[in-house]
């Protein structure tokens, strides 16, 4: 008897070890495989993050850091163009996927070192250069006790450029950031800086927001933000088409929520099939609310988790197995400058033959389930590598021009690997134009900064205040002068009465 029990739990011991052994294994080889040398960013006019818009520019034009220096540089700048035909592009992070940062022959405008951080305490106003990172302002908040209200889920990005693709994030029942935005001076196509905001230059302030830097170079920008709470992360497992409805009951009317984000699986056990909603809950600590950052390495085995997704049935349910587990943030109590204050450079791929591409659909929330449901035949018949969805509310953005979010959305965000060759680009194109359909048939859209894939009537069906968008475009700029691939791809054809693909 004793050495029959004593044999179980040596069968036990030996299943358990093998249980553990394989992830641990199977982590390791993807650390082997994996490039040791994050790949830097483009250079300013050349490519932007999909890695696929390979573009020589005429000349580069980095903007000086010195304020006064930079408006009189820019200024005539744009005097310059006016004379000589010339098109400018305008590059922050280059973080876009379309083209938005970009001219072919034109001139790249790098504002990266416009950068300058102020706050006024008493009115809870950050002024910030437009070529500011957010991993800049965040520590700069940070030092102070105060965090930024709503941006991206990482901060590689630049403060002009989000507001010029009208970011969101897992900042919940809140609109994108121009709801945060009080105003911003923008040195127009005339070369005339002027401030716009709700009731000064009003036309522009919707126009900018969310414009893709086609009506000026924003110079700076006053936005409001919030104190740095801290927050303890709850994970809900829920059947994707229940999201929206346990989404609600965990965060309305609940003044403590103070983050919200969802996962949708892309484990083949699971796919689509299942997810959870994770909120990040206000939590009372004795913890101070200043310097709160801490000189932390980013996580390795987040990142081992992650790309070992790609090529892996095994690793997508490696992946979604352990945060059902163990949550985003392993149930730690974080500041939020401590929650937003990650790279994406952290994830991503270090193949100099492969890119990961981003997608973006914005249903309204009675139709959430509908696009999990009609979308997932697409995915399943072109089996892309997908590695990721996150889920984000919207609420209704009553600021911008050529919006998103006329009412409450839920955004779904998708990250694919993808093969750099013709061949991978024109299977993504197909799938994107049937994702996007599914969107329309929903009542949803897509988002405008990824890859040109839409064809024109989807662009218009998406957003149908596109012709009064350009027209009022080349109002404001009459010559041109700022211009990128995005235009090129919608806003010129429909200037010239063609509606074609790019």
């Amino acid at each position: 008897m004793r050495k029959t029990v004593l044999s179980l739990l040596a069968i036990l011991l030996i299943a358990a070890g093998l249980i553990v052994a394989r992830p641990v294994l199977f982590l390791a080889g993807v650390w082997w495989q994996d490039g040791k040398t994050p790949r830097s960013m483009p250079a300013a006019g050349t490519d932007d993050a999909s890695r696929l818009n390979a573009t020589q520019p005429a000349e580069v034009i980095r903007v000086a850091a010195d304020p006064a220096e930079a408006e009189k540089q820019l200024a005539d700048l744009v005097r310059r163009a006016a004379r000589e035909g010339r098109h400018i592009a305008i590059a922050g992070a280059q973080h876009s996927m379309g083209g938005h940062t970009l001219y072919p022959g034109g001139i790249a405008l790098d504002m990266h070192p416009f950068n300058r951080l102020a706050l006024d305490e008493g009115k809870k106003l950050l002024t910030v250069g437009a070529g500011a990172r957010w991993h800049e302002v965040i520590p700069f908040l940070d030092e102070r006790g105060y965090a930024v209200s709503v941006m991206q889920t990482n901060n590689d990005f630049s403060v002009g450029g989000s507001i010029s693709v009208n970011c969101h994030g897992w900042q919940n029942d809140m609109p994108p950031i121009c709801g945060t935005v009080e105003s911003f001076r923008l040195l127009t196509a005339s070369g005339e800086i002027v401030r716009c905001s709700r009731g000064e230059n009003q036309e522009l302030f919707s126009l900018v927001l969310g414009g893709y830097g086609l009506f000026g170079v924003i110079l700076e920008v006053e936005l409001r933000v919030v104190p740095n709470d801290y927050y303890e992360a709850e994970a809900h497992p829920v059947a994707p088409r229940d999201y929206v409805k346990v989404y609600h009951e965990l965060t309305r009317g609940h003044p403590d929520a103070g983050m919200a984000y969802g996962r949708i699986s892309v484990a083949p056990v699971s796919f689509f099939q299942e997810a959870s909603v994770t909120l990040l809950r206000r939590t009372a600590t004795d913890k101070p609310t200043k310097h709160t950052l801490r000189d932390e390495q980013p996580s390795l085995l987040k990142r081992l988790v992650y790309r070992g997704e790609v090529g892996s049935d095994y690793g997508k349910n490696l992946r979604w197995w352990l945060e059902k587990q163990m949550g985003e943030t392993a149930g730690k109590v974080l500041s939020r400058n401590q929650v937003m204050n990650e790279p994406s450079n952290l994830y991503a791929t270090r193949d100099p033959d492969a890119t990961d591409i981003l997608h973006e659909y914005f249903i309204p929330a009675s139709r959430f389930a509908d696009f999990i449901e009609k979308s997932r035949p697409v995915f399943l018949s072109y089996r892309p590598e997908l590695l990721n969805v996150t889920v984000r509310n919207v609420e209704p953005d009553h600021d911008t021009f050529l919006r998103y979010a006329p009412e409450e959305m839920f955004g779904l965000v998708l990250l694919f690997h993808q093969r750099r060759d013709a061949a991978a680009e024109a299977t993504m194109k197909v799938m994107t134009r049937e994702l996007i359909d599914v969107a329309l048939a929903c009542g949803g859209r897509y988002y405008l900064p990824y890859r040109p894939h839409a064809t024109a009537e989807q662009f218009l069906r998406a957003y149908p205040q596109a012709p009064e968008f350009f027209a009022l475009k080349r109002r404001y700029d009459p010559h041109g002068i700022f211009e990128n691939q995005f235009y090129l791809n919608y806003g010129a054809p429909l200037a010239a009465g063609v509606e074609k693909a790019p």
